[in-house]
């Protein structure tokens, strides 16, 4: 019984090898999966998809980083310069698209949430920029709880 009570508790939990987003934003289009774990400091996670043609879909997990910060001074000027680095629990996935083991593009596990939402917002900044002069920012109605926030965009009559 007295054993017990002098040997440390030697507990463990299994994780999964990550990265941080400070390396996710290293990675640059037409790296090779070399340049790729190099940068990210791991091997993926899975693979998602290996086709004939070349085309391969890698995971990644990622955490952010976040502070520790006495919440006395969480908001008041200099408290976000102050605290000490952790990683939130929060585990992300980063999809990896190798083409001809050339990255090709990647997204996250929040970009992949709000890409419906992006797509549109892309596609219709697109095409206001090939008809410059011709659309008209239309406000929203804050009052309205079931509205979207996003931004929407008419032609000028």
């Amino acid at each position: 019984m007295i054993l017990a009570i002098i040997l440390p508790s030697c507990k463990t939990v299994q994780v999964p090898k990550f990265t941080s987003i400070d390396n996710v934003l290293t990675l640059t289009i037409n790296s090779t999966i070399q340049d790729v774990e190099n940068k990210l400091g791991c091997k993926p996670y899975n693979i998602y998809s290996n086709q004939k043609d070349g085309y391969t879909i890698y995971v990644y997990k990622y955490k952010v980083l976040e502070r520790n910060v006495n919440p006395k001074i969480v908001n008041k000027i200099g408290g976000e310069t102050v605290g000490n680095d952790v990683y939130n629990g929060k585990e992300n996935n980063l999809y990896l698209y190798f083409t001809g083991g050339k990255l090709e593009s990647l997204i996250t596990t929040d970009g992949r949430k709000d890409s419906n939402v992006l797509l549109l917002l892309n596609n219709t900044l697109s095409a206001i920029s090939q008809d410059k002069g011709k659309y008209i920012l239309v406000p929203t109605n804050l009052d309205d709880s079931k509205s979207n926030s996003t931004i929407s965009f008419r032609k000028k009559k």
